[in-house]
C-alpha cells in the first residue's frame, strides 16, 4: 500500500481482534500514526505487531469504553503523544442474545452492558474526541454500525428476534451519526457510519453459536476489507460525504455507494 495516511494520527477503539485490528493494520499500512484501546490486554499484543510490520508510531492501551475517566485518559495521553487526533474510528462494541423469553434480570443485566458499551461507549469516545477536532478545523468519524438498520434493497430492517436490545444500540449510534454531522458540517467534520454484514470477528463467531465451516468463513467479509472501505471514505476528505450509513452485504461487491442527495432538515 501506499502512505496516503502519512501524517494522519488515527484513534481506532476495540481493536484487540475483528473489525478494530484489521482497520488498525490497514491504515498503518497506509501510513497513519495509531492509536488503539481494548478492554481486552490482548490490546497491547497487537499494537506491538503493527509498529514491527508497518513501522508507525503506535500507542496501544488498555481502555473501557464504557467508562469516562479510561476514555479521557486515553485520548488525552493520544494528544499528549502525538498532537492531534485526524481520525477516529468508533468500532468498540460486544452482542449478546436477548430473546424475548428471557427473564427480566437477565435483559435488565445484557441491556446494561450492550448499551453502555455500543451506545455510551461511542458517545463518550466521541464527545471526548470532538473538541480536538474542531480546534483544529477537521477531522474524520466513522462509527461501526451494523448491516440490520441500512438492509440491502427490498429488505426490512432488523437484526431478528434476538436482537432488540443490540439493535436499539446500534439505532442510537445512527442517531449519534447524523446529529454530529449536521451540527460537526461547519467545522469541515465528517461522521459517517459503516453497517457491515456478516465479518469474520470474535462477536459473530459466538454470535453464530458454532464453528463456522470453510465454506461460510469463505463467504464472511474480511476485517481489512472493511478496514480499506474505512480509507476509502477518509480519503473523500473534507467535501466528502456526511451523514451517511453505508452498507456493505454479503454477496455484493464491497465498495463506497454513491453519494446520497442532502436533504435538508426540519431543525436547526
Amino acid at each position: 500500500m501506499s502512505n496516503r495516511l502519512q501524517d494522519k494520527v488515527s484513534i481506532i477503539t476495540g481493536a484487540a481482534s475483528g473489525i478494530g485490528k484489521g482497520c488498525a493494520n490497514v491504515l498503518a499500512a497506509e501510513g497513519a500514526t495509531i492509536a488503539i484501546c481494548d478492554i481486552n490486554p490482548n490490546v497491547t499484543t497487537v499494537g506491538r505487531a503493527i509498529t514491527s510490520e508497518h513501522d508507525v508510531p503506535v500507542e496501544a492501551v488498555i481502555t473501557d469504553v464504557r467508562s469516562s475517566t479510561e476514555v479521557a485518559r486515553f485520548v488525552e495521553n493520544t494528544i499528549a503523544q502525538f498532537g492531534k487526533i485526524d481520525i477516529l474510528i468508533n468500532n468498540a462494541g460486544i452482542w449478546r442474545a436477548t430473546p424475548i423469553t428471557d427473564s427480566y434480570e437477565k435483559v435488565l443485566d445484557d441491556f446494561e452492558a450492550i448499551v453502555t458499551t455500543n451506545l455510551k461507549g461511542v458517545f463518550q469516545v466521541g464527545r471526548s474526541v470532538i473538541p480536538h477536532m474542531v480546534e483544529a478545523g477537521s477531522g474524520e468519524i466513522i462509527n461501526i454500525a451494523t448491516d440490520h438498520i441500512v438492509p440491502p434493497h427490498g429488505f426490512a430492517t432488523g437484526g431478528g428476534s434476538r436482537m432488540d436490545v443490540y439493535d436499539a444500540s446500534k439505532w442510537g449510534t445512527r442517531g449519534l451519526t447524523e446529529s454530529w454531522a449536521k451540527a460537526l458540517k461547519p467545522h469541515k467534520i465528517r461522521v459517517n457510519a459503516l453497517g457491515m454484514d456478516a465479518t469474520d470477528s470474535a462477536m459473530v463467531r459466538y454470535a453464530s453459536g458454532q464453528e463456522p465451516s470453510p465454506e461460510i468463513l469463505e463467504r464472511w467479509m474480511k476485517p481489512e476489507q472493511i478496514g480499506e472501505l474505512a480509507v476509502e471514505l477518509i480519503l473523500e476528505g473534507p467535501e466528502g460525504r456526511t451523514g451517511e450509513h453505508i452498507g456493505i452485504w454479503l454477496d455484493h461487491e464491497i465498495c463506497l455507494p454513491d453519494r446520497k442527495e442532502e436533504l435538508p432538515s426540519r431543525h436547526p
